[in-house]
């Protein structure tokens, strides 16, 4: 571990799983509260999870059981927008349903090969992680295609609901898997240094998606001020 600071990782933990206790335990539609809540679990964990794999980088269960936590975002994610639309096309419920599929099998592979990470190296707020499997390009391609199914399937469940409290719902799914992705990739593109290290700066970024969330639960609970929601979830 070279110069690894967690307070980032600890606080968006925090910040995320509050949120969550709070769309848990509040008014509002449990249907879309609680896959929202589930969400934010997930992006919860990823950042625990990281800062127990950069303080113990002897070991790889840690780095192991990331990637199996947020394997589940784009599935989970996108049958939250099949929820939300009115109805959903055809074509964004296959792929909720094959995500879901995919995401098990994946998440199966980190944990039964030990060949999925050898090692992480951490570095100021940013992990890296050593994978000794040429296959684990398929987990890569899978997460890609996975956040490219949740920005454009919101877009025909947009134009398919009518609803207006759900069309907002939808446009902060979309709008913050969108704020997250686009500065991911042009972060590891344009930033030295960040080569190898895209699950970690998308999960720091996805603190943009929890916000966006954060709004949806808000809207979702009738209007309860947001400052409320962070003391209560505090």
């Amino acid at each position: 571990m070279v110069g690894y600071f967690p307070a980032l990782g600890v606080t968006t933990g925090l910040f995320e799983l509050g949120v969550a206790a709070v769309a848990l335990r509040g008014p509002g539609d449990p249907h879309l509260l609680r896959p929202t809540a589930l969400l934010l679990v997930l992006l919860a964990g990823y950042q625990f999870l990281e800062v127990l794999a950069c303080g113990s980088p002897g070991s790889a269960w840690p780095a192991r059981l990331a990637f199996v936590d947020i394997v589940w975002l784009p599935p989970l994610g996108v049958w939250l927008i099949v929820l939300l639309a009115e109805p959903a096309a055809a074509w964004v419920r296959t792929a909720a349903r094959q995500l879901f599929y995919a995401a098990a099998a994946l998440a199966g592979w980190a944990l039964l090969d030990p060949s999925f990470v050898t090692r992480t190296v951490c570095n100021v707020v940013l992990a890296r992680y050593e994978h000794a499997t040429p296959l684990y390009v398929l987990y890569g391609g899978f997460y890609q295609l996975g956040l490219g199914a949740m920005m454009l399937g919101a877009a025909p469940a947009l134009a398919a609901t009518r609803d207006p409290t759900r069309r907002q719902h939808l446009a902060d799914v979309q709008m913050g898997t969108i704020a997250f992705v686009v500065p991911s990739l042009l972060t590891e593109l344009l930033v030295p240094g960040t080569a190898g290290t895209m699950p970690s700066v998308m999960c720091h970024y996805a603190l943009i998606l929890a916000v966006f969330l954060a709004r949806l639960v808000r809207r979702e609970q009738h209007g309860v001020p947001l400052a409320t929601i962070f003391r209560a979830g505090a």
